[in-house]
């Protein structure tokens, strides 16, 4: 799921990630995620909303493999 931010009240929600979503997009606002402020960190877990911060899961979950997995290339 995102975390979105109203720009206009603050208010945070949550949205699941489509199928068709871009990973590495996906994964790129993941990263960015890793550098929240300690502030906003403690508004989600007020709100009941867990920030990840396991990259390596996050990971499989978007490319099925592990960051160490070379992928299969067909001869």
């Amino acid at each position: 799921m995102l975390i979105h931010e109203c720009i206009e009240c603050g208010d945070l929600s949550i949205n699941r990630i489509a199928a068709d979503d871009d990973p590495d997009s996906v994964m790129e606002v993941f990263n960015d995620s890793l550098a929240l402020s300690r502030q906003l960190l403690l508004r989600c877990e007020e709100q009941g909303i867990m920030v990840l911060n396991d990259v390596e899961r996050i990971y499989i979950q978007l490319y099925g493999q592990t960051m160490n997995t070379p992928a299969f290339e067909w001869n």
